[in-house]
């Protein structure tokens, strides 16, 4: 007997908690293709129009719309009903012209926040890793697995502002003290504070202490991500 396959359908009990889907109405959701963000972090594009938007009723009209290119994702306009739209990211509705940034809620669930038609083309990207190739140039390794070349240095967990779909640095927000963090993983995640120290802590290279007026907490400096200064230079709720 031949192998089968991989499926192309996900069962709603087993998908990512952090999906906001009723799990016992149907057996079978979408499973995402691999794209620029893991499963763990990201949505199927159907599930944010159906489930979320109320775009579409069912996968076949999900496809209709993404066929006449009526979603675009960071600019781009998506056919795929299958792919993976993660944290940052903007979608838009051009007829409708609704916009909004992919975030996550208290619980840790993928939200969508609508968003002005200004920051359509603004996506933030924490700089993970950065590697000195031929020709003097940096390659810059973002947090979506993306590459970038760059001639400019800038300093690892730093915020890269981002004009989107040209992937154009615009601006940079460091990572220190007195900046504004966004807390993206773990059970601060979605708090905003602003960084009042950061500390070694035990085997993890970095632990990040965050005020948000009486409200002080820690965190990993792998989970914030810089957001601005005095205040969010993008709507975050």
């Amino acid at each position: 007997m031949g192998r089968r396959g991989q499926r192309k359908a996900l069962k709603r009990l087993f998908a990512p908690k952090n999906w906001r889907i009723e799990r016992k109405v149907k057996e079978w959701t979408v499973k995402p293709i691999p794209g620029p963000h893991s499963k763990e972090v990201s949505i199927p594009i159907t599930i944010l129009i159906r489930d979320y938007l109320g775009h579409a009723s069912n996968r076949r009209e999900v496809n209709f719309i993404l066929n006449n290119g009526d979603v675009l994702v960071n600019g781009k306009a998506i056919k795929d009903s299958s792919f993976p739209v993660g944290l940052m990211d903007v979608i838009e509705i051009p007829k409708t012209k609704e916009f909004f940034r992919v975030l996550f809620d208290k619980k840790g669930s993928v939200n969508l926040v609508k968003i002005d038609e200004s920051e359509k083309n603004t996506k933030l990207f924490k700089l993970i890793d950065k590697t000195k190739i031929k020709g003097n140039k940096l390659q810059l390794n973002l947090d979506n697995g993306a590459n970038i070349l760059s001639d400019e240095n800038y300093q690892t967990s730093s915020t890269l502002v981002m004009k989107v779909p040209e992937m154009k640095i615009v601006d940079s927000l460091e990572f220190k003290e007195g900046y504004l963090g966004l807390v993206i993983k773990g059970k601060n995640v979605s708090k905003v504070g602003k960084i009042s120290k950061i500390t070694p802590y035990g085997i993890y290279k970095d632990a990040v202490i965050l005020e948000s007026g009486d409200d002080k907490f820690q965190t990993l400096k792998d989970y914030v991500l810089v957001v601005g200064k005095d205040s969010p230079i993008i709507k975050l709720e």
